[in-house]
Protein backbone atom coordinates (compact mmCIF):
# COMPACT_ATOMS: atom_id res chain seq x y z
CA UNK A 1 0.00 0.00 0.00
CA UNK A 2 0.98 3.36 -0.24
CA UNK A 3 1.12 6.27 1.78
CA UNK A 4 -0.78 9.35 1.51
CA UNK A 5 1.58 12.33 0.24
CA UNK A 6 2.50 14.49 3.29
CA UNK A 7 1.27 17.38 0.86
CA UNK A 8 -2.17 16.00 1.37
CA UNK A 9 -2.34 15.23 4.47
CA UNK A 10 -1.92 19.05 5.04
CA UNK A 11 -3.87 20.78 3.05
CA UNK A 12 -6.71 22.81 4.51
CA UNK A 13 -10.60 21.54 4.42
CA UNK A 14 -12.45 23.00 2.02
CA UNK A 15 -15.48 22.81 3.69
CA UNK A 16 -16.13 26.06 5.82
CA UNK A 17 -15.57 27.91 2.67
CA UNK A 18 -17.35 25.74 0.72
CA UNK A 19 -20.23 25.29 3.04
CA UNK A 20 -20.31 29.15 3.71
CA UNK A 21 -20.81 29.70 -0.46
CA UNK A 22 -23.49 26.71 -0.51
CA UNK A 23 -25.48 29.19 2.12
CA UNK A 24 -24.62 32.14 0.19
CA UNK A 25 -26.84 30.17 -3.20
CA UNK A 26 -29.22 29.40 -0.92
CA UNK A 27 -29.74 33.06 -0.07
CA UNK A 28 -29.94 34.05 -3.76
CA UNK A 29 -32.07 30.54 -4.35
CA UNK A 30 -34.53 31.88 -2.17
CA UNK A 31 -34.41 35.50 -3.04
CA UNK A 32 -34.59 34.44 -7.04
CA UNK A 33 -37.72 31.59 -6.45
CA UNK A 34 -39.34 34.32 -4.24
CA UNK A 35 -39.48 36.79 -7.26
CA UNK A 36 -40.33 34.24 -9.84
CA UNK A 37 -43.62 33.20 -7.51
CA UNK A 38 -44.70 36.87 -7.99
CA UNK A 39 -43.57 37.65 -11.32
CA UNK A 40 -43.71 35.45 -13.41
CA UNK A 41 -46.94 35.60 -16.13
CA UNK A 42 -48.46 32.26 -16.03
CA UNK A 43 -49.85 30.63 -12.84
CA UNK A 44 -47.55 27.10 -13.29
CA UNK A 45 -44.47 28.75 -13.00
CA UNK A 46 -45.63 30.98 -10.18
CA UNK A 47 -46.78 27.72 -8.16
CA UNK A 48 -43.68 25.86 -9.28
CA UNK A 49 -41.28 28.89 -8.08
CA UNK A 50 -43.05 28.91 -4.51
CA UNK A 51 -42.31 25.09 -3.96
CA UNK A 52 -38.85 25.12 -5.18
CA UNK A 53 -38.65 28.55 -2.85
CA UNK A 54 -40.12 26.18 0.02
CA UNK A 55 -37.24 23.73 -0.73
CA UNK A 56 -34.35 25.85 -1.20
CA UNK A 57 -35.73 27.71 2.49
CA UNK A 58 -35.68 24.20 3.69
CA UNK A 59 -31.80 23.45 2.76
CA UNK A 60 -30.85 27.07 3.63
CA UNK A 61 -32.17 26.34 7.51
CA UNK A 62 -30.29 23.19 7.36
CA UNK A 63 -27.01 24.98 5.84
CA UNK A 64 -27.20 27.54 8.60
CA UNK A 65 -27.74 25.37 11.32
CA UNK A 66 -24.86 23.21 10.18
CA UNK A 67 -22.89 26.26 10.65
CA UNK A 68 -23.35 27.22 13.61
CA UNK A 69 -23.09 23.94 14.80
CA UNK A 70 -19.36 24.13 13.73
CA UNK A 71 -18.87 27.34 15.04
CA UNK A 72 -18.97 28.93 11.74
CA UNK A 73 -20.54 32.25 11.74
CA UNK A 74 -22.95 32.10 8.47
CA UNK A 75 -23.22 34.74 5.99
CA UNK A 76 -26.09 36.87 5.87
CA UNK A 77 -28.38 37.07 2.97
CA UNK A 78 -28.26 40.02 0.76
CA UNK A 79 -30.59 43.33 0.94
CA UNK A 80 -30.81 42.31 -3.12
CA UNK A 81 -29.65 39.59 -5.66
CA UNK A 82 -29.90 39.85 -9.71
CA UNK A 83 -33.38 39.03 -10.99
CA UNK A 84 -34.46 37.89 -14.01
CA UNK A 85 -34.83 40.29 -16.78
CA UNK A 86 -38.63 39.47 -17.83
CA UNK A 87 -41.94 38.00 -16.84
CA UNK A 88 -41.75 35.69 -19.60
CA UNK A 89 -41.68 31.88 -19.85
CA UNK A 90 -38.08 31.64 -21.57
CA UNK A 91 -36.97 34.59 -19.12
CA UNK A 92 -38.52 33.10 -16.26
CA UNK A 93 -37.05 29.50 -16.84
CA UNK A 94 -33.11 30.61 -18.18
CA UNK A 95 -33.40 32.86 -14.88
CA UNK A 96 -34.67 29.72 -12.94
CA UNK A 97 -31.82 27.50 -14.27
CA UNK A 98 -28.76 30.07 -13.68
CA UNK A 99 -30.13 29.71 -9.84
CA UNK A 100 -29.82 25.59 -10.28
CA UNK A 101 -26.46 26.06 -12.06
CA UNK A 102 -25.09 28.62 -8.94
CA UNK A 103 -26.09 26.10 -6.70
CA UNK A 104 -25.22 22.83 -8.02
CA UNK A 105 -21.44 25.06 -8.18
CA UNK A 106 -21.67 25.17 -4.38
CA UNK A 107 -23.11 22.12 -3.69
CA UNK A 108 -20.50 20.54 -5.83
CA UNK A 109 -17.28 22.31 -3.85
CA UNK A 110 -18.79 21.08 -1.04
CA UNK A 111 -18.73 17.67 -1.88
CA UNK A 112 -14.86 17.83 -1.25
CA UNK A 113 -15.38 18.68 2.56
CA UNK A 114 -13.31 16.67 4.90
CA UNK A 115 -16.72 16.63 6.98
CA UNK A 116 -18.37 13.19 5.80
CA UNK A 117 -22.11 15.09 6.72
CA UNK A 118 -21.35 17.70 4.41
CA UNK A 119 -20.14 15.51 1.88
CA UNK A 120 -23.50 13.73 1.76
CA UNK A 121 -25.20 16.66 2.03
CA UNK A 122 -23.56 18.76 -0.71
CA UNK A 123 -24.30 15.38 -2.93
CA UNK A 124 -27.62 15.04 -2.52
CA UNK A 125 -28.44 18.65 -2.71
CA UNK A 126 -26.29 18.28 -5.88
CA UNK A 127 -28.31 15.64 -7.13
CA UNK A 128 -31.61 18.29 -6.28
CA UNK A 129 -30.15 21.01 -7.67
CA UNK A 130 -29.72 19.17 -11.64
CA UNK A 131 -33.47 17.55 -11.11
CA UNK A 132 -34.31 20.81 -10.42
CA UNK A 133 -32.82 22.59 -13.28
CA UNK A 134 -33.91 19.69 -15.66
CA UNK A 135 -37.33 20.93 -14.73
CA UNK A 136 -37.04 24.43 -15.54
CA UNK A 137 -35.51 23.56 -19.11
CA UNK A 138 -31.75 23.17 -18.58
CA UNK A 139 -30.06 20.46 -20.46
CA UNK A 140 -28.38 17.67 -18.98
CA UNK A 141 -24.71 18.34 -17.92
CA UNK A 142 -22.42 15.21 -18.64
CA UNK A 143 -20.72 16.54 -15.34
CA UNK A 144 -23.25 19.30 -13.52
CA UNK A 145 -21.97 21.24 -11.28
CA UNK A 146 -19.05 21.89 -13.32
CA UNK A 147 -18.66 25.10 -15.41
CA UNK A 148 -18.56 24.40 -18.71
CA UNK A 149 -15.90 26.97 -19.83
CA UNK A 150 -12.28 26.15 -18.98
Amino acid sequence: MSEIPPSTQEESDVGPEALAEALRAEHAAVYGYEHIGGAAEDEDRRERARDTAYNHKALRDALHAAAVARGLQPPPALTSYPLAEGRDADSVDSYAVGLEEATARAYLWLTASRDTDLRVTGARALQEATVRALKWGAALDALPGFDGAG
